[in-house]
């Protein structure tokens, strides 16, 4: 599957942003905690929502998702061992280490897959788990753990994103309190926490890096709303000042776009907030941005960096991009440069040239964001791409070949022949 687009179309009109992808992963795996029925609303229509489904479904637990509603019920669940070809769809299968420990007391999970991105080890997951007293084996093949989580405290050496959604995963249904020390704060850990208490946790210091978890026997079920995705947000926004034209995203009331909207200000954008709206208007020409870092939150999040190359690409001037969270973040530059855009990647850092136009080219995404950035230079190149690799981008993106196309873009998702 692929998508075709024709570039030179403004992108402009109203948009319903879709519910947070990072947010709802990890909720899925917590529905495991929870004995009664778990319904999560404005739930995205995703490959990756889908896989954890199909994941959850093993166990016995019985699952649902219509009309941007998902309904959980795994008051019956059992044990279930993840195997290599089920871990290698989606990374967010890792979170069900520490729901199934917390739930089943045992865990077996072969290692995750997910977009080729950089190695990502869990050697943070399994580190956190252990100093929560569970017995872990490795192997070559992925990880078993026995034993009901015993509360400690807990340091994170680094404030990685999954090992801290792990952890209090693990740690709300362990036994006595958890303190969680260094852990990462981004909106999504934020969710996953305001969900978890709604649901019967005990979690204190919710959006800080300091978490005090009371574990408690079980989880009950719970209804929460998803807020809007604001890494989505943030790439219609790039799609609106990539072409010059005028998005409005409904529905970004409780969207936190902190590292986001600076960069995209800096780049020439106009942004307003108005009550639940975002209203992005796009420069004549982008404007170079002289360096950007990507860092844990609040920082510029990584999973921007690559549309943010994109946009760049086009810029009246030099940029600097300097990644420092994943290490094969650039594999979209060989891609963007098909398409007549001037990177220079090495190391952590990629110096982007900006040029007058980009033009058509046969492309392939080989991650998630990548992908999105391919298809934002190619709503701005001159003649046809094609976008190889659309499965990637389907992980995160609710049909946004039909989104873009409501927005003016001619654009069209195509199969394979």
């Amino acid at each position: 599957m692929y998508a075709k687009i024709i570039g030179g179309n403004r992108i402009e009109g109203e948009a319903v942003l879709q519910g947070s992808k990072n947010a709802v992963l990890p909720m899925i795996a917590a529905s495991v905690l929870c004995r009664g029925e778990v319904r999560i609303e404005h739930c995205p229509a995703i490959s990756d929502v889908r896989e954890l489904l199909t994941v959850l479904s093993k166990t016995g637990a019985v699952c649902e998702l219509k009309d941007g509603v998902l309904t959980i019920d795994a008051s019956d669940a059992v044990p279930f061992s993840i195997d290599r070809e089920q871990a290698k769809k989606t990374r967010g299968g890792v979170l069900f280490l520490g729901a199934f420990l917390g739930r089943f007391h045992e865990a077996g999970i072969a290692y995750p897959g997910g977009c080729v991105i950089g190695e990502r080890p869990i050697d943070l997951h399994c580190a956190v788990l252990r100093k929560l007293h569970v017995v872990l084996t490795e192997t070559s093949e992925g990880v078993y753990g026995k034993g009901r989580p015993v509360g400690e405290r807990v340091e994170l050496s680094y404030p990685s994103v999954g090992a801290t959604e792990n952890a209090v995963l693990a740690a709300v249904c362990a036994k006595g309190r958890t303190e969680l020390l260094g852990a990462a704060t981004e909106p999504e850990i934020t969710e996953l926490c305001r969900f978890l208490n709604k649901a019967g946790a005990v979690i204190h210091g919710i959006g800080t890096n300091y978490l005090v978890i009371d574990g408690v026997s079980e989880l009950h079920g719970v209804t929460y709303r998803l807020s809007g995705d604001r890494i989505v947000a943030g790439t219609y926004m790039a799609a609106a000042a990539i072409t010059g034209g005028e998005v409005v995203l409904r529905g970004a009331e409780d969207v936190c776009m902190d590292g986001i909207l600076p960069v995209l200000q800096a780049a020439g954008t106009q942004i307003r907030r108005e009550k639940d709206l975002l209203v992005v208007t796009g420069n004549d020409r982008v404007l170079a941005v002289p360096y950007i870092k990507t860092a844990p939150f609040p920082a510029f999040p990584t999973d921007m960096q690559s549309q943010i190359l994109a946009l760049l690409s086009m810029a009246d001037g030099d940029s600097v991009v300097c990644e420092t969270v994943f290490e094969s973040r650039f594999a979209v530059v060989p891609e963007l440069c098909k398409m007549g855009a001037d990177i220079l990647s090495e190391g952590q850092c990629a110096v982007v040239h900006g040029v007058r136009q980009l033009h058509g080219a046969d492309v392939k995404a080989a991650d998630l964001r990548g992908g999105a950035a391919l298809l934002l230079a190619g709503l701005a190149a001159e003649g046809e791409t094609k976008v190889y690799g659309y499965e990637y981008i389907a992980r995160g993106y609710e049909d946004i070949c039909g989104l873009l196309k409501r927005l003016g873009a001619d654009i069209m998702r195509m199969e394979d022949s």
